[in-house]
């Protein structure tokens, strides 16, 4: 009888796993497990030997999801490297797709607005606050007083 081949793929890595592992037991299940073996001065071992050993290995060894499993070989997305930038390469492994820089488009068609003056008034009322900390500053200060982080001029 021949056996077949199975293949287990994770949806939330989204990769197919070679080697599934069990799902580890949760707290409470590890605290019953030790209150029984040591209730039974250690007889309780020998049959958490045989509940582990019984266990089915369906999970994902990097999430601890359920695998979905199939006969057929998922599809794999092909990798080439070979036409990136060595930073492409960096984002590309790790996962992280770059952001484009949006265009600017200077518009030709609307004329620019021109630039209100701020009166004394105005600039005494303008409230100035520290990017890092959110504090708002009475003054404006080379550091900010509250989080010690050099501001910009």
């Amino acid at each position: 009888m021949s056996k077949k081949i199975k293949f287990a793929y994770c949806k939330v890595c989204k990769q197919e796993v070679d080697k599934s592992v069990r799902k580890p037991l949760d707290t409470m299940q590890k605290l019953a497990w030790g209150i029984a073996i040591v209730g039974t001065l250690g007889l309780g071992a020998i049959a958490y030997g045989f509940y582990l050993s019984n266990r089915p290995k369906t999970h994902c060894p990097t999430c601890f999801t359920k695998l979905e499993y199939s006969d057929k070989p998922f599809i794999k997305p092909k990798k080439e490297r070979k036409d990136m930038t060595p930073k492409e390469r960096v984002l590309d492994k790790a996962g992280i797709k770059e952001e484009e820089p949006e265009e600017l488009e200077p518009s030709r068609n609307k004329p620019e607005a021109p630039k209100k003056t701020k009166k004394k008034k105005d600039l005494k009322e303008e409230k100035i606050t520290c990017p890092y900390c959110g504090e708002t500053l009475d003054e404006k200060y080379a550091i900010c007083p509250f989080c010690q982080v050099p501001l910009k001029s």
